[in-house]
């Protein structure tokens, strides 16, 4: 299956990327970044006003029960 998300604000720290552009997934592979051309045969989401990124993980989560009961 192939994912071709359009006009997302990318960031990514890590390559120093920030930018506005297309994301072409092909399968489990990022295929494209940047100007992403359509075959037709993908699923299109418009993602103007959004931001694409790596994953967000909260360092500093804390599993307890409600009420943090110590």
């Amino acid at each position: 299956m192939r994912l071709l998300v359009r006009g997302a604000r990318i960031v990514d720290p890590a390559s120093g990327t920030d930018q506005m552009g297309d994301i072409l997934v092909d399968g489990p592979t990022i295929a494209a970044i940047g100007e992403a051309s359509s075959r037709g045969d993908e699923r299109v989401v418009q993602a103007r006003g959004l931001v694409a990124c790596p994953g967000l993980v909260d360092l500093h989560v804390h599993f307890r029960e409600p009420g943090q009961e110590h």
